[in-house]
């Protein structure tokens, strides 16, 4: 029996100087980390996110205007395309330090990949839902995900629903899935509050499903403060400035932090200066959420 000595230490959050823990072996490093980073929100096969030099008023008006050089549709139809970035994916989460990705989009794909590597990091996978072509309906992807429970038995994974958003899915979508959340012991996702405010909308349908369910928001730009609605929140500051050159202002709320676009933007640890930039005086606090945040909003402690 040895130990591991680290001369700086992040461990559930907190920084610590000096640490000296159990090990099989004896080992020193700089900085250690424990548990690694998380990454809240991750869309694997997005590859492009327009050619439009435009500030857009919010998320809506995105999706409808913008111009892609690459067609998603496509990319999702694709298995083999679609896993093969989710590996990527994966990969590139592994090696900038992140072992938690919550990743959203196609199921199968994503499984599919995360299955085929020796070396993986935990994963919840979240399905988006999403009332156009191409896409599957809340009661679709809960077949699935009944399915794929009978099979898919791993301690570093958890199954969960990705509403897209209140327009583009619906608010009885969201509230099927999160009543689904609450009796199997489920996640739900959605956009929300992405340059419009939306969280109001929401006490019509969902009612006590709101204290209940575990419903992880990302973004939540134009929301005073999530948890007043029982919502956790992943921010995602760097595609957000991107599209609308605004994010949410302070850390009040945000639990943790997503890429977005991980194949764009590099995952969430490469956007810890602008996280800091944006936060001044909160390395502590951005450290929580980038690393522990992710784990507890998702379950996976």
């Amino acid at each position: 029996m040895g130990y591991i000595e680290a001369g700086t230490a992040v461990v559930y959050g907190k920084i610590v100087e000096g640490l000296r823990v159990p090990f099989k072996r004896d080992l020193y490093v700089e900085t250690l980390i424990i548990p690694g980073f998380s990454d809240a929100h991750a869309h694997p096969q997005v590859v492009d996110a327009g050619i439009d030099n435009r500030v857009w008023r919010d998320s809506y008006e995105w999706i409808e205007n913008r111009t892609l050089r690459v067609d998603e549709a496509s990319i999702r139809s694709d298995l083999g395309l679609s896993a093969r970035l989710a590996r990527l994916l994966y990969k590139r989460m592994l090696l900038s330090g992140v072992t938690l990705v919550a990743v959203t989009g196609r199921l199968e794909a994503n499984v599919e990949a995360w299955l085929s590597m020796n070396v993986r990091p935990r994963v919840v996978f979240l399905p988006t839902a999403m009332k156009r072509r191409g896409w599957k309906s809340v009661d679709e992807l809960i077949y699935s995900i009944d399915a794929l429970k009978r099979s898919l038995r791993d301690v570093l994974a958890r199954l969960g629903i990705f509403v897209h958003s209140l327009r583009l899915a619906g608010a009885e979508e969201l509230a099927k899935a999160a009543l689904y959340a609450v009796e199997t012991g489920g996640l739900v996702g959605v956009h929300l509050d992405e340059g419009v405010n939306e969280t109001e909308q929401l006490r019509p349908y969902l009612g006590e499903l709101l204290g209940r369910a575990r419903i992880v928001a990302v973004h939540c730009i134009d929301t005073q403060d999530p948890s007043k609605y029982g919502l956790l929140c992943a921010a995602c500051p760097a595609s957000n400035l991107v599209l609308y050159r605004r994010t949410r202002k302070t850390l009040r709320g945000i639990t943790s932090f997503g890429s977005d676009w991980p194949h764009l933007l590099g995952a969430v640890t490469d956007h810890l200066p602008l996280l800091n930039k944006l936060y001044p005086g909160f390395r502590e606090e951005i450290l929580r959420r980038a690393t522990i945040g992710g784990y507890r909003d998702y379950g996976m402690m």
